[in-house]
């Protein structure tokens, strides 16, 4: 095969890469990673309020659901942070 040619998937990655952008749509995901990694039941007793400078703030208005939360949070930090592949979030404060 001729190296002219790349995969468009490649080429999208390195321009995000040299754009800055790929941080950006990495932070704008973890919403959906913390829905994911968390599951239905929980994301229904869950709001993410925000995501700033590597903190994600969760909302949990029942207080079993948020001490269910704050007993995992270490453990969704880290599927979330590989899920992005790399550490994106650095704590998640639960409130």
């Amino acid at each position: 095969m001729n190296n002219k040619f790349r995969k468009v998937g490649d080429l999208l990655q390195s321009y995000l890469k040299e754009s800055g952008l790929e941080h950006t749509l990495q932070e704008a995901a973890v919403p959906t990673y913390w829905q994911e990694i968390i599951g239905q039941q929980l994301t229904a007793q869950t709001s993410v309020k925000r995501f700033e400078d590597g903190r994600l703030f969760i909302e949990v208005p029942a207080a079993v659901w948020r001490q269910e939360l704050v007993l995992r949070r270490e453990d969704i930090r880290a599927k979330i942070n590989a899920r992005a592949g790399k550490e994106i979030v650095k704590e998640i404060i639960i409130r």
